[in-house]
């Protein structure tokens, strides 16, 4: 420890145990200045080690210490990451007298200086060392085979003991105020259990916490050692990631009052935050390798991830909730014309959001509550001190220990221990409230949690750490469950929500007069373009309607023509042909041919015009949506067809269809096209086999597919053979205008369902629809 620090019960918290000026005596310590890469600070000790005096050590290159290979690797790594990944490193050691001693070294980086720690050559051996990689696995494969909590820790404990050799393993939890629990314990069986007990926050004081989390693992060998000195002493080097590092003499106190002579601790680190420790005991001095020191790390950041992974998924499931609740509330204050009302309306949404017993709340000048609350005088006193409790910089004050705060609010213990205020306004006039009760705790001390002053001959003083570690057991009073984080947050949306509600600064209405007259200019100027902007949307609208009319009137203009205009000169070219076939003159062979490609080409116009019409009404037509029974539709549609159906001889099942929800003309006329096309689009050699099932089912919807064994068709044309006039095959091969599947696409849309198909070339095809069901 530095030598001008002294401990007290005041500053004891203060003590600068990351430069504590020594290390344990187990081990060497060089300090190298990167520029130079020659030694600025040795432990004492190493003149035993070197042979050379500590003041001919200063100075010293590196070279002229260790072996060139290890020099090579504090050259090329010092500054990268990878300088870990040479820990631990065999290295000689050089002596004045020109011998070597083997050592094992350890290199870190502290911001400044690099630190070797030189500990004993005692690496593991490959054949211990495999044996002990071998129960890593077999403690990973056990602690993944484990998925509740409690059977997780007590497995890490028991596998730490098992791979170190520590007489006891526990695992330690800190709660919010860094008090811990012993929630885990492998120990020797006569040694008395810690299981369960408490530790106050004092035992592993907050700097010893940060160094927790900067440095994962601390060994100590033997609490009796002397410590060696570094020299020189000054300025002091930062062993904060120094495995050689000693340990603050209070600490070494408080391990000889248990009775341990060697201890190891490795942290619990979650989100960046000290969860707890694996502390390990050992009744006599103890020294531990690297190796084994590395796997016990390892097992301890599994841990963090099982732990981790468990608190992600309560966080989960406890965002769910919140976002659930503060929903029901959003939608109550939507539908009531006093909002603040809506807190009374979901007042168990508003208690369950944060777990609370009670609740006040003060939105328009006036309380209202829910659940178990103060009276209404102790309520404004109780606001007027927690809102001198909030700052500016916070949004919300909140407290576990109210009565212990501020002693004159300790008889509301049983209604509000705990209470946590979320102001709404800026001079907190507009506030939440929520209160819980007092929860009497009845804690198992390992030991009486105190410090205690022992005063020396001389008068003087020092801090010393308890001295019993028998079971102390105490009632805790005027405490409630702590607020979590996840409440704290769930408040702070819910005041966020309640802000959009409310004018933050009403209250200061004579402050913002010159400020709301410019806010009146600028929403005028706003509404005034927003008036302009929609004056210009109802012109586009009124446009847009015109277009489509006009648009309507060209359609049913076209459909007149189509029906009248163009199906006239067509009726005649049918009638004057139909007479010269009847007239009984002699043609010639050739001219014979010329008169009935002329009316096939009529007739074949005549139906692409009324086609036409028929799809250019679609988009018109109004359809008549009803539920109809679709097996009965179809049977209709086979009636219609049957000449056709009986001279292909063709096969068509029909599954049981039920109800469907469509137009039952138009449907028919799908079904008609669907199965006219299974019925042409055959080889003559086959008779056609046409299935009709039903693919899917649900409560919205059912998908049907058409299944024929026709000639098919290359599956690239699947989206093509929809387009209108499309067709895969020649006038002189299949007879059609190319409209049907168009139409039938058009009619599926106008149901709000949709047609598509599959194909394989002469091993035919399949059309599946998706329609309605009510």
């Amino acid at each position: 420890m530095t030598d001008n620090f002294e401990v007290t019960l005041d500053n004891c918290h203060k003590e600068p145990i990351h430069i504590p000026g020594s290390i344990q005596s187990h081990g060497y310590l060089l300090v190298v200045d990167p520029a130079t890469m020659t030694l600025s600070c040795v432990s004492e000790n190493v003149t035993g080690l070197c042979g050379a005096g500590l003041s001919d050590c200063i100075g010293k290159s590196l070279a002229d210490v260790v072996d060139a290979d290890y020099c090579a690797i504090i050259n090329n790594h010092w500054q990268s990451e990878k300088l870990q990944l040479f820990n631990p490193t065999s290295v000689q050691v050089k002596h004045a007298d020109a011998s070597l001693r083997k050592m094992t070294a350890i290199a870190t980086y502290n911001g400044s200086q690099i630190l070797i720690a030189l500990e004993p050559d005692s690496k593991v051996s490959d054949k211990a060392y495999e044996s002990v990689l071998k129960m890593l696995k077999n403690s990973v494969q056990s602690l993944m085979g484990v998925h509740k909590l409690d059977l997780i820790y007590q497995t890490v404990v028991e596998e730490v003991k098992r791979f170190s050799g520590f007489d006891r393993v526990m695992l330690y939890q800190f709660d919010h105020e860094y008090n811990g629990e012993v929630i885990a314990e492998a120990k020797e069986p006569h040694l008395n259990a810690f299981l369960k007990q408490h530790f106050p926050e004092s035992d592993i004081p907050k700097q010893a916490r940060e160094l927790y989390i900067k440095n994962p693992i601390r060994l100590l060998c033997d609490v009796e050692a002397e410590v060696s000195r570094l020299y020189p002493a000054q300025p002091h080097v930062d062993l904060s990631y120094c495995s050689l590092r000693s340990v603050s003499p209070i600490h070494i106190q408080y391990l000889r009052n248990m009775g341990v002579k060697a201890s190891m601790s490795i942290s619990i680190i979650i989100n960046g935050r000290l969860w707890g420790l694996i502390a390990c005991h050992h009744y006599s001095s103890k020294f531990v390798p690297f190796e084994v020191r590395e796997i016990a790390q390892y097992i301890s950041v599994m841990l963090s991830q099982l732990i981790s992974v468990k608190i992600q998924e309560e966080d989960t499931q406890r965002n769910a909730r919140q976002l659930a609740m503060l929903g029901q509330i959003s939608a109550a204050m939507a539908e009531e014309q006093e909002y603040q009302n809506a807190l009374r309306i979901k007042a168990e949404q508003l208690l369950a959001l944060v777990d609370a017993s009670g609740a006040v709340w003060c939105l328009d000048g006036s309380l209202q509550s829910a659940g178990e609350v103060p009276e209404q005088n102790i309520i404004k006193h109780l606001h007027q001190w927690l809102a001198k409790q909030i700052s500016e910089q916070e949004e919300a004050y909140f407290t576990h220990q109210l009565g212990i705060d501020n002693p004159q609010f300790a008889e509301l213990a049983d209604i509000a221990s705990g209470v946590m205020m979320v102001s709404l306004s800026a001079d907190n006039s507009s506030y939440i409230l929520w209160f819980r009760k007092e929860i009497i705790q009845a804690k198992n001390w390992g030991g009486k949690p105190e410090k205690v002053i022992e005063f020396t001959d001389d008068g003087s003083h020092r801090l010393m750490p308890r001295s019993s570690f028998e079971l102390w057991k105490q009632n805790v009073y005027k405490k409630s469950a702590p607020w979590q984080e996840a409440e704290r947050e769930g408040a702070l949306k819910l005041r966020s929500m309640i802000q959009s509600k409310m004018i933050i600064e009403s209250e200061k209405v004579q402050q913002m007069n010159n400020m709301l007259e410019e806010l009146v200019t600028h929403r005028t100027a706003e509404l005034n373009l927003e008036i302009k902007q929609r004056k210009t949307a109802e012109l586009h609208l009124l446009e847009a309607l015109e277009n489509a009319e006009t648009s309507n009137r060209e359609l049913e203009r076209f459909a007149f023509i189509a029906s009248h205009d163009l199906q006239e000169p067509l009726r005649k070219i049918q009638t004057f042909g139909d007479r010269i076939q009847r007239s009984g003159d002699t043609f010639s062979e050739k001219n014979q041919s010329y008169l009935i490609r002329m009316r096939a080409s009529a007739e074949r116009m005549q139906t692409l015009i009324k086609n036409t019409l028929s799809f250019s009404r679609l988009s018109s037509d109004a359809m008549k949506f009803r539920s109809i029974n679709a097996n009965s539709a179809i049977q209709t549609v086979l009636d219609d067809i049957s000449l056709l159906v009986n001279d292909k001889q063709a096969d068509i099942r029909v599954d049981n269809i039920g109800v469907i929800l469509a137009d039952k003309g138009h449907i028919m006329r799908v079904f008609q096209n669907l199965l006219q096309n299974s019925l042409k689009f055959v080889a003559p050699e086959r008779h056609p086999v046409i299935e009709i099932t039903v693919m899917d089912r649900t409560e919205d919807h059912i998908t049907l597919a058409f299944k024929d064994n026709g000639i098919g068709f290359d599956n690239q044309y699947a989206t093509r053979i929809f387009n209108l006039f499309e067709r895969l095959h020649g006038k002189s091969e299949f007879e059609g205008t190319g409209m049907g599947l168009a139409i039938c696409r058009k009619i599926v849309e106008k149901h709000n369902g949709s047609i598509w198909a599959e194909g394989r070339e002469n091993e035919g095809s399949v059309f599946y629809m998706q329609l309605p069901v009510k």
